[in-house]
């Protein structure tokens, strides 16, 4: 229960399922890193009898989109910022799915809705074939954002018949009194990834714990 004092998000950490692999922020090394990473999967998959003799092609495979991931993440430079990837099955050498996870100071419920629904409706690049409210709760406290299916066509408009080409969710976490939120992007690599991709990472927040502390 709130007493009533304003707080601020001073540190998170997400706690992460099995299949999730944080990608670190500092890497001096993107390949190095990308490749020890996708060595150690895919030799579980081996010891599972999942790979055989293209274990070094699996590998290669993987550690280039993971590569791709870590670019992304050492290219942003936030140091806020937490990213994961999903890998379920090694052996397939695909990067299923990446979170990220950035703090945000002073961007409250109505502002960060706000923002979501102008994200929507000024995107550029795709066409928006659906864009789903989320609700919810969770341990680090409320839970606000969008799913999205986006397609080819930027200027065709909602609901559009297009090909979707990319599925994601976009989630603000409010913890209690706490003037801040927690961001949240996941990515899927394609479409019907996830069984159900809202609720995936409405669970997936069940790992976040939010450190705040009253502001001065």
């Amino acid at each position: 229960m709130s007493d009533g004092t304003t707080r601020g998000i001073v540190g998170f950490e997400l706690g992460l399922p099995v299949e999730w692999h944080v990608v670190p922020g500092d890497l001096a090394d993107v390949g190095a890193w990308s490749h020890a990473t996708a060595s150690e999967l895919v030799r579980g998959a081996v010891a599972q009898g999942l790979v055989g003799a293209q274990a070094a092609d699996t590998t290669d495979v993987l550690a280039e989109q993971l590569s791709d991931v870590a670019a992304v993440v050492r290219d942003a430079d936030i140091s806020s910022m937490q990213t994961a990837v999903l890998v379920r099955r090694p052996e397939s050498g695909v990067v299923d799915a990446m979170v990220t996870l950035v703090a945000q100071q002073g961007l409250g419920v109505e502002q960060f809705t706000a923002s979501l629904s102008h994200g929507v409706e000024t995107t550029e690049r795709y066409g928006v074939v659906h864009a789903g409210e989320i609700t919810g709760t969770g341990d680090a406290g409320r839970l606000v954002g969008v799913h999205l299916l986006l397609g080819s066509a930027a200027d065709a408009g909602l609901g559009a018949d297009l090909e979707v080409l990319e599925e994601r969710v976009v989630l603000g976490v409010f913890p209690p009194a706490s003037r801040d939120m927690v961001e949240v992007t996941a990515i899927a690599r394609s479409v019907g990834t996830f069984e159900d991709m809202p609720q995936a990472m409405v669970d997936l927040m069940a790992g976040l714990v939010v450190e705040t502390e009253p502001l001065s």
